[in-house]
C-alpha cells in the first residue's frame, strides 16, 4: 500500500509538472508597428571638404605708385570695396589733353561741314568747281575720324584711370598682402591674394558609378555633430584611372567656413526590412503582416537568412510585427 500511495504521489506530482511546462510553452501575444517605422536606410559616408569658388591675386594694371592700401589680410571685404589707391595724376592729366584734343577737332569738323555745305550750294548753282566743292567734303571725312579716334582715346584713358582704383570681384577675405604704401607697380604686379567667402563647395571623392547623384539619393553634411541637408552642383566626367573614383561637389551652408572638414552622409532612397523581423516558415523567408486584426506570413521572394530585405511597393503602408513572430505559426491568429 506504502508503495502505491508513493507511486500515484509521483504520477500526480509528473503531470503538475508537465501542465506547468506545457503553459511555459503557450506562444506570447504579438507587437506590430507600421514598416515606415523601423525601416532601415543604406547610409554611406565619406570625407568632404569644404572649398572657396576662387582663390584670386589682385594685380596692378598700370605703371604707379600705390597711395594706399585700404585692408589687411584677415579682412572681410564685399563686392565692389575699394581694396587698393594707386597714383593716377599721368593718367588723369592724360585724359585732360585728350579732351582739349577733343574740342579742338570739334571746333575743326563744325568749320569743315560749314565750308562743305557753302560750296556744295555753290556748286548747284555752278559757282565752283566740282574739284573744290569734294575737297571740302573730304576734309569733313577726315575731321571725323579724327574725332572717333581721339574719342576711343578717351576712352582708353578712362578705363586707365578706373585701374587706379583696384575694388573686390566679390565677397571675400584677404589672404594675404603683396604690395606697400609708397611701392612702385608695373603691369602684374601683385597687390593682394583674396578668397571667395561666398557660394563655397564641398569638395568630395567617391567610387565610379556606385551611386546616382542626380536621383534617389539624399545628401548630407555632417560638421560639428550637426547635419545639414545639400544640393548637388556637379559632378565631373573624368574618372581617376587610379582609384577608380570621381569628383562631385555640392553647395555648401553658408554657416560652414571655407576650409572646414566634415563627412558626406549619403542615404539610399530603397528602405530595408530589418533582418531581425524576418523568419523562416515552410523553408521560405517572410515576415508577418496584421490584416484584419491576425498575423499572416508574407512571403519575400530572393529573400537572404540574416540580412535586410527590400521592402515591397505593396508594404509600404503595412503593419508588420516586430516582438512575437518567432512564435507565430503559419495561419496562427494568437
Amino acid at each position: 500500500m506504502r508503495h502505491s500511495r508513493l507511486k500515484i504521489c509521483f504520477g500526480i506530482g509528473a503531470l503538475l509538472f508537465m501542465s506547468f511546462s506545457i503553459a511555459d510553452e503557450v506562444p506570447p501575444g504579438f507587437t506590430t508597428a507600421p514598416i515606415s517605422d523601423i525601416q532601415q536606410t543604406r547610409q554611406h559616408r565619406f570625407a568632404a571638404t569644404v572649398i572657396s569658388q576662387n582663390e584670386t591675386q589682385l594685380a596692378s594694371e598700370l605703371a604707379a605708385t600705390v597711395l594706399s592700401v585700404h585692408v589687411r589680410p584677415g579682412d572681410r571685404v564685399s563686392q565692389g570695396q575699394t581694396l587698393v589707391s594707386l597714383d593716377c595724376r599721368d593718367a588723369e592729366d592724360h585724359l585732360k589733353l585728350l579732351k582739349s584734343r577733343l574740342s579742338e577737332t570739334q571746333a575743326s569738323l563744325t568749320q569743315a561741314q560749314r565750308l562743305a555745305n557753302r560750296l556744295s550750294a555753290l556748286r548747284e548753282r555752278q559757282l565752283t568747281d566740282n574739284l573744290s566743292a569734294e575737297d571740302a567734303q573730304s576734309e569733313v571725312s577726315r575731321q571725323q575720324a579724327r574725332l572717333a579716334a581721339i574719342n576711343t582715346e578717351i576712352q582708353l584713358a578712362q578705363r586707365q584711370i578706373d585701374r587706379c582704383v583696384v575694388t573686390a570681384p566679390f565677397e571675400a577675405a584677404i589672404t594675404e598682402q603683396h604690395a606697400g604704401v609708397g611701392e612702385r607697380t608695373m603691369p602684374g604686379s601683385l597687390l593682394l591674394s583674396l578668397q571667395q567667402l561666398s557660394d563655397a563647395e564641398i569638395e568630395v571623392t567617391l567610387p565610379v558609378n556606385r551611386f546616382d547623384l542626380q536621383q534617389g539619393i539624399k545628401a548630407e553634411f555632417e560638421f560639428n555633430n550637426s547635419r545639414t541637408p545639400v544640393e548637388l552642383i556637379r559632378q565631373s566626367p573624368i574618372i581617376d584611372a587610379r582609384s577608380r573614383s570621381q569628383k562631385a561637389w555640392f553647395r555648401a551652408p553658408e554657416s560652414v567656413t571655407i576650409g572646414s572638414s566634415g563627412t558626406l552622409i549619403l542615404t539610399e532612397k530603397q528602405a530595408f526590412i530589418p533582418a531581425e523581423f524576418i523568419v523562416s516558415r515552410s523553408g521560405e523567408l517572410g515576415i508577418f503582416l496584421l490584416q484584419e486584426n491576425n498575423p499572416i506570413f508574407h512571403v519575400l521572394p530572393n529573400a537572404q537568412e540574416g540580412r535586410p530585405h527590400p521592402i515591397p511597393t505593396e508594404l509600404e503602408n503595412a503593419q508588420i510585427v516586430i516582438q512575437g513572430q518567432q512564435w507565430l505559426q503559419v495561419g496562427s491568429s494568437e
